[in-house]
């Protein structure tokens, strides 16, 4: 078992500095994720690639990609934004293939307008699957499906719903977002552990507190039953933190956020050990 972190907690450092400052936290993999402002800005310079190469170096159990997902959706109405999304995973899976990664997360589709998914939607959704999936394959990546929160226009928000995805795209491995599926409830969150847990390679860390998601696990604990049946169910994949920093009353220091994740890696490691 490996813990992680999500490089958004860190969004404003530059990529080198994301890498120490995990690095002094005790956290030695990263998520690294496509949209990290240092790097996306400059993402096509041949330079900005090869110091992403160097940074990832330094992590020594390297990293695992978040496919861009922000103005993104693989289900749109919009056939551009539906062909953009595709092109924009299949960009990050030759990053993947470039920086060594063996593992890229990827979101659901959902529909544009806030009702619920068509079949249209899903056959786009399945679509985009197949596409990256097929690219994946070749470069010997492992495509890992993300769970949405609930909504009524979301996709794979149910353990129903991404079983049935699961299973109609074999080799697809899953991405166990806890706080998404502890916004329905603690039940919805352990019912994904119950019937998924073999498909899991890659958790999503952090807690619910006051409807806001994405709260540090160590200060409140209700997510603690979770990482418990995670643990018993033999779990032995990334746990990676993925702390939102805007639920803090105030702006975080470097010195405060290597303390958030000092603390945060305690507590995961008094769960799991």
């Amino acid at each position: 078992m490996n813990i992680s972190c999500a490089s958004l907690f860190l969004w404003e450092y530059s990529v080198i500095d994301i890498m120490d400052i995990l690095l002094e936290a005790g956290i030695e993999k990263v998520e690294f994720w496509a949209e990290t402002p240092d790097f996306w800005k400059t993402r096509n310079n041949e330079t900005s690639q090869v110091i992403l190469e160097e940074a990832v170096s330094m992590m020594p159990h390297g990293c695992t990609l978040h496919c861009p997902i922000l103005d993104l959706n693989p289900s749109s109405y919009n056939d551009y934004v539906h062909e953009a999304t595709i092109k924009e995973t299949l960009w990050c899976l030759d990053l993947a293939n470039r920086i060594g990664t063996k593992l890229v997360t990827v979101h659901p589709g959902k529909r544009t307008v806030h009702r619920m998914p068509t079949n249209e939607d899903w056959e786009k959704f399945m679509k985009y699957l197949e596409t990256c999936k097929k690219k994946a394959d070749l470069l010997n990546v492992s495509l890992s499906l993300e769970n949405s929160i609930a909504g009524i226009s979301s996709m794979c928000s149910t353990p129903a719903e991404m079983k049935k995805v699961l299973d109609e795209c074999p080799g697809l491995v899953f991405t166990f977002d806890v706080v998404h599926a502890f916004m329905v409830s603690p039940e919805n969150a352990l019912s994904f552990i119950k019937e998924l847990g073999e498909r899991i390679v890659n958790v999503h860390v952090g807690a619910l507190h006051n409807n806001k998601q994405h709260y540090p696990s160590h200060r409140i604990r209700n997510m603690e039953p979770v990482l418990a049946a995670l643990r018993d169910s033999g779990y032995n994949g990334d746990l990676t933190i993925e702390i939102d920093d805007k639920v803090f009353s105030q702006p975080l220091s470097r010195e405060d956020k290597i303390r958030e994740l000092k603390d945060e890696k305690r507590f995961l490691e008094s769960v799991f050990n």
